[in-house]
């Protein structure tokens, strides 16, 4: 569980130079009060007589160790024992036990008393186990925790005993994640994955509410999932740090204390930007009659306000508090106020000694990675902790600063965090474990995928071992803190039963209190199953009754609810993949009959409470396995238990034993069940079922309800934080960047209104911060505003900062992925949260597949035979692309009916190539299409979403001191198929025509090298927009004409427009933003090729730099002089061609290219093409005879490092046409690993004793689209930096390749054809 801010002494300290005794002692100075304390001792364990033994299946009963660590709450507050824990559980419910409840309540409460550990309530559905669990723990008047598996059902079975015991405290706790994906490593794919949550405010609401309940009274039922058993902060330090203010009595000498107050309970200074106040922020201002604070408490449904009045001791006194609620603000007299959040630290010493366990830690662990050789790992080590301690120095939080959860603490290494369960105290509290079949193993499962997950991470250095114990807790440390247990499942496990063995039986529940019987079911075939269940579920929908659907994937629960949909049945989908909030409104949907039938995967088990369901339809129940179990069965049938007219089916082509066993048991139980009602003359009746409230809506529950207010008091509106006037909002240190030691004096005016990106950057030019905005200028000013009210680590960031950069952008979407990708690549240290290139996905095209389909991909497969749209900004835009699609091809609903109703799979190939050639191809002219158009704004912003941008190349001049170039941005379908930008001379004191110039470059240089189409489309353009009219448009029209004839000869002729921007029209505006995102990266491109020497080639290159780091990132003796690349080739499979160039000190040696005819290799085979070109030219490298290698001034000499234009499957083919010409690798590659996909047979592993020369050439290739770097010893690409001056070379000298390969291939093929 995230610590959040946990170290608050050091960011009070940075806020406010010194912390009053009085706020860490948990309350500030009162005037001639004092504040009780929650005492904590330790009670004594009940005899020895009264617990039990343990069972053989579980863990032995809790050691004293942890029976003596746990703490009991004897005194509250402000009242006394009596009044605090006077509360007595009580059920409410205006229907007695019934059915076969009463005797259940009596054998339960007897085994319970007499000090039983275990009990198994097994009741079938429907019985009312949920009752029987209030009646008891009414009886037995224990604080309990209530288990479940799931955030669903625990929500349910919270709602549904917050009515039984209705004045009692019942509260729910689960994760407040509402997309978590861990932090990971994946050893197979050489990748780390961050961790990436979203919390949900509201359910950690309920989280507060829950402990605080705990903390204060005795009447308490926690509904719990299994993050319970998580750690989240040591509740002694949780409750000495609340706060207790008395109006007329607490004081504070100064603002700055209230704020220091304020920040040791956890609460951070809300952003002034920000429009809202927040769950747990506050807000401080001074006021004409001394202070007012608002904040929000992360347990309250609304804000609370504490005015202070100036006393004529200077001193600020609580005046007046109040409580807000829907209606405004209610007075009170006193408060008290609970951290807001669960993770404290008791005080500066304890922080200070974290932070030298945790600098310990890492010496010793980098050291014994040091020792084992793997120093790539200890370094990596070193530098994310010794940045998260600089950090947690700085500004009191770090990201990831769970992961040292153990230190924070104080604890020792493998000693269990503290937890939900040590809330309880020692007191003997009752666990009641509901649908303990699924719980149990969940519960077990927890700390195993946790430990290895953790384990990966810490072996190869991401994590200290000291992570290892941020964990749930283990097995055997849950059952040490329980002291007795109901197991609770209408089909308890092996593992339940065992534990009960030879101690009591189960107790069996198979009346229900309504005395409805067990459904029928029935068994039908899977031809025509959709046209069935269409009826069925038409038939129930008259009768105003529910069908449950279970399919067999998330994809198809999907799809039915679409094809329903198709059909005119309201229907909806449920399953794994939806948020909390997204799959509690679908129960409730169905619950208040919106819809008439919910289609779900897993989810529509255990314990709903769905009395309107009459219906329970399994589609494929003959696949046989864990979704198909007979456990499965008989919870998923069990939702029609409720109704009178309850029915299952079950489609199958065959009967499985799962199948029969269910059938069998469920018969059994309804001739029992029609036995017993004919006997006591009962009659079935349909339960009315539990409330329809959503999850979140226990929020607005567990609160109590605000009194009635006065009108006047009424007209506060609680949206309006301040009454008063508030024109100096308070800050202990102004955050004003005036010229003193430190800063520099940033000029504002300066900065664009314009979206873009900008770096903090320290005065070593270090990146501190990277953020993006709409409006550059105004969110720089908003940081350096004077009534600025920032996080203690914007501050810390601002203090360090001496210079702001900016990059602009043509929109702020653009602005949203740049910043990003570069806040992954830079990883600054002020950024706490960490992007990746997986929060943008695509559109996924399944080409290939039997039933081709469109899908969210979180990301691009490199070499997957699928097609990708995309990246989307955001996934509210791709589901509105996709909820298009739907609503006009009704694609996925076709998909359905074709895999399992009656469509031909023809059809439905058919309707699919029609959505990808309307939606996403755009050849020839485009139709008008508005979901083509919504789609093309997404995916290339809104500049390109003119018609005139169609097919139109953008040419302007760029400049940087002396430094020019043309830039060529290619613009097509309104999209950008590709930038190209080539640098000239401007000799000092001439007058150039750059329209001249353009003319010149798009003649000369652009358009001739045109043999390769920018993503499918045409490489030459029906319109030229020019920055400057050219002299000679005749003149440039023929040149691309030719070149258009020799490189695509198939396109279809049309007439070429050359322009300049239009002053007035319809064109204007298109133009003018066309232009001006041209001229923006036009010079910067200009400021890059300043940084070059001559022929383009970067400084790193020549001056030795790029040849060092090859040298490093191959492990070469000495860094590489002569490179030689290799490319091939073609056109339309035809005049393969391949080239070699070479690099001669990390410049071009062009008297030393070659060019490679391919005759022996028929049709387009590259991989064939490289094997042969480099046997051909490495059997050059042999002097003929037995002279051994040729001289080093022949051109066919040894390189010292050998490039491919290619990815892994080409290194291979170059490796083996090296082989054949007994050249190879070096040896320590060869020890490491064989080469992918080969073996000995292959000729690339020699037998050194059958070769009687050899010699050894280093080897890597450079795949295009990411610039992957891939040598022989992994099939995983080298990690390399992308502006590294290895990388740069490389990408030169491929690019000199492919040219010099397309003019090779170009002059062939002009001889071929006699001209």
């Amino acid at each position: 569980m995230a610590m959040g801010s946990a170290l608050l002494w050091w960011q009070c300290r940075l806020r406010h130079g010194t912390i009053a005794a009085a706020a860490w002692s948990g309350c500030p100075r009162a005037a001639g009060t004092t504040t009780r304390r929650r005492r904590w001792t330790t009670s004594t364990p009940r005899s020895s007589s009264r617990r039990p033994p343990a069972s053989s299946s579980s863990s032995s009963s809790s050691s004293p160790s942890h029976r003596d660590r746990r703490v009991f709450l004897s005194s509250s507050t402000a009242a006394s024992v009596d009044d605090e824990f006077g509360n007595e559980f009580r059920v409410t419910s205006p229907f007695e036990p019934a059915g076969d409840q009463p005797a259940a309540i009596e054998r339960l409460v007897e085994q319970i008393s007499r000090g039983d550990r275990f009990s198994v309530l097994r009741g079938i559905t429907g019985t009312g186990k949920t009752n029987v669990m209030a009646h008891v723990v009414a009886r037995i008047g224990r604080p309990t925790l209530v288990l479940c598996h799931n955030k669903t059902l625990a929500a349910q079975l919270a709602r549904e005993l917050s009515a039984l015991l209705a004045g009692n405290h019942v509260r729910l706790f689960v994760s407040y994640y509402d997309r978590y994906v861990p932090e990971s490593y994946n050893e197979v794919a050489d990748r780390y994955i961050a961790k990436k949550s979203s919390i949900n405010d509201e359910l950690d609401a309920l989280r507060h509410l829950a402990t605080r309940a705990l903390v204060q009274h005795r009447d308490v039922v926690v509904v719990a999932s299994v993050s319970c058993i998580y750690g989240m902060g040591m509740p002694k330090t949780y409750l000495e740090a609340r706060l207790r203010w008395t109006a007329g009595e607490t004081a504070f000498d100064g603002v700055e204390d209230i704020a220091a107050a304020m920040q040791a309970t956890a609460y951070s200074p809300a952003d002034e930007n920000e429009d809202d106040l927040r769950r747990g922020q506050f807000q401080l201002a001074r006021v004409s009659t001394g202070a007012a604070l608002v904040l929000w408490p992360p347990y309250e449904a609304y804000p609370m306000r504490i005015d202070f009045a100036t006393s004529k001791l200077g001193e600020y006194v609580v005046s007046s508090i109040f409580l807000g609620n829907a209606r405004g603000m209610k007075p009170v007299s006193d408060t008290t106020i609970f951290p807001a959040r669960h993770h404290l630290t008791d005080s500066p010493e304890q922080f200070e000694e974290a932070l030298r366990r945790i600098q310990n830690e890492l010496h010793d662990r980098a050291t014994e990675l040091n020792a084992e050789s793997k120093h790539l790992e200890a370094n990596r080590l070193l530098q994310r902790v010794s940045q998260d301690l600089k950090m947690l120095r700085e500004t009191g939080t770090c990201s990831g600063v769970e992961n040292y959860s153990r230190h924070m603490a104080l604890r020792e290494a493998g000693e269990a965090p503290d937890t939900l369960l040590d809330y309880f105290g020692a007191n003997e509290w009752l666990l009641m474990v509901d649908e303990s079949h699924v719980t149990l193993p969940q519960l077990k499962a927890m700390y195993g995928g946790d430990r290895s997950r953790k384990e990966r991470l810490v072996k190869h250095g991401y994590r200290l071992p000291s992570a290892l114990d941020n964990r749930p807790l283990k097995d055997e440390e849950f059952w040490a803190r329980v002291y007795q247990g109901v197991f609770v499942s209408a089909t308890p496990s092996r593992q339940e039963l065992d534990l009960i063995e030879n101690v009591n039986e189960p107790i069996d529940m198979i009346i229900r209190p309504t005395y409805v019987c067990d459904p029928e079911i029935y068994v039908r075939q899977t031809k025509d199953q959709l046209t069935n269940l269409f009826d069925e579920i038409r038939l129930r929908a008259r009768r105003d009754e529910k069908t449950l659907v279970i399919a067999l994937t998330k994809r198809d629960a999907e799809d039915l609810a679409a094809y329903l949909i198709s059909q005119g049945v309201s229907a909806a989908y449920i399953h794994s993949g939806l948020s909390t909030h997204d799959r509690s409104n679908a129960l409730k949907a169905l619950q208040r009959g919106e819809i008439d039938c919910l289609v779900g995967v897993n989810l529509l088990r255990e314990g709903l409470d769905l009395p309107q369901v009459s219906l329970v339809a399994i589609l494929n129940a003959d696949s046989e396995g864990f979704l198909r179990s007979e456990t499965a069965l008989l919870q998923t049938i069990g939702r029609a238990a409720r109704n009178t007219r309850g029915s299952a089916i079950l489609y199958a082509n065959r009967v499985t034993e799962s199948m029969k066993k269910c059938i069998d048991a469920t018969n059994y139980r309804r001739r029992y069940q029609i036995e017993y009602n004919a006997k006591h003359d009962k009659e079935m009746k349909s339960t009315q079922g539990s409330s329809v409230l959503s999850i979140f809506d226990l929020l607005k529950d567990q609160i109590e309800a605000a009194l009635p207010l006065e009108d006047a008091m009424a007209e506060n509106s609680i949206t309006k934080v301040f009454t008063h006037d508030h024109n100096i909002a308070l800050s202990s240190s102004p955050l004003v960047l005036h010229r003193k030691e430190g800063y520099i004096d940033i000029v504002t005016d300066h900065v664009p209104s314009k979206p873009g990106v900008y770096f903090w950057k320290d005065a070593d030019g270090n990146i501190l911060y990277i953020g993006k905005a709409k409006r550059l200028r105004s969110r720089v000013k908003s940081y350096l505003s004077p009534t600025a009210n920032h996080s203690t680590r914007i501050q810390v960031m601002i203090k360090k900062a001496s210079s702001i950069e900016f990059v602009l952008t043509p929109s702020d979407r653009d602005a949203l992925l740049l910043e990003n990708k570069l806040i992954k690549y830079h990883q600054p240290l002020y950024n706490t949260l960490l992007k990746d290139d997986e929060s943008y996905p695509y559109i996924c095209a399944t080409i290939g597949d039997d039933f081709p389909q469109l899908t969210i991909a979180p990301t691009r497969q490199v070499g997957s035979k699928y097609r990708y749209f995309g990246p989307y900004p955001k996934y509210t835009e791709l589901h509105e692309i996709m909820q298009g699609i739907e609503k006009k091809y009704d694609l996925r609903s076709m998909c359905f009916q074709a895999r399992y109703g009656d469509l031909s799979k023809a059809d439905y190939l058919h309707l699919f190539e029609k959505v990808i050639s309307e939606v996403f191809d755009r050849k020839g002219r485009i139709v008008k299409n508005s979901l083509l158009a919504q789609r093309s704004k997404y995916e290339s912003s809104n500049l390109f979403e003119s018609r005139h941008n169609k097919s139109r190349d953008v040419a302007v001049v760029g400049q940087c001191d002396s430094t020019y170039v043309v830039y060529v941005l290619q613009l097509r379908e309104g999209l950008i198929a590709g930038q190209f930008s080539y640098g000239f001379e401007l000799k000092a004191g001439s007058d150039m025509d750059f329209g001249y110039v353009i003319q010149n470059v798009l003649e000369k240089k652009h358009y001739p090298s045109g043999a390769t189409r920018p993503g499918g489309f045409s490489f030459f353009p029906e319109e030229i927009l020019c920055q400057h009219p050219v002299a000679e448009a005749k003149g440039l029209r023929e040149a691309i004409r030719s070149a258009c004839n020799e490189s695509e000869p198939d396109r279809v002729k049309s007439p070429i427009a050359i322009r300049t921007p239009a002053s007035k029209g319809i064109r204007h505006e298109s133009d003018t933003r066309a232009l001006q995102c041209a001229m923006e990266n036009a010079a910067q491109v200009a400021h890059k090729r300043s940084l070059t020497t001559i022929e383009g080639v970067p400084v790193t290159s020549v001056d030795g730099t790029a040849a060092l780091e090859l040298a490093d990132l191959l492990s070469l003796e000495d860094p590489p002089r002569r490179i030689e690349c290799f490319d091939i080739s073609h056109t339309h499979g035809e005049g393969t061609v391949a080239s070699r160039v070479v690099f001669l000190n990390g410049l071009p040696a062009p008297e030393l290219s070659r060019r490679f005819n391919i005759e022996s290799i028929k049709g387009v085979d590259d991989y064939a093409s490289l094997e042969e070109v480099l046997e051909r030219r490495f059997h050059r490298v042999w002097a003929n005879g037995e002279g051994g290698l040729v001289a080093q001034t022949d051109p066919w000499a040894k390189p010292d490092l050998v490039v491919i234009d290619g990815g892994k499957g080409q290194l291979t083919s170059a490796l083996k046409g090296m082989a054949k010409a007994n050249v190879f690798p070096p040896l320590n590659y060869i020890k490491r690993r064989r080469v992918e996909n080969s073996t000995k047979s292959d000729g690339l592993y020699m037998e050194t004793d059958n070769i009687d020369r050899q010699t050894f050439v280093p080897i890597v290739s450079l795949a295009k689209n990411k610039e992957d770097v891939f040598g022989v010893e992994s099939s995983m690409p080298m990690k390399t930096r992308q502006d590294s001056a290895a990388l740069l070379l490389l990408r030169a000298i491929r690019d000199e390749s492919h040219r010099f390969a397309l003019k090779s291939h170009q002059k062939r093929r002009s001889k071929a054809n006699g001209l």
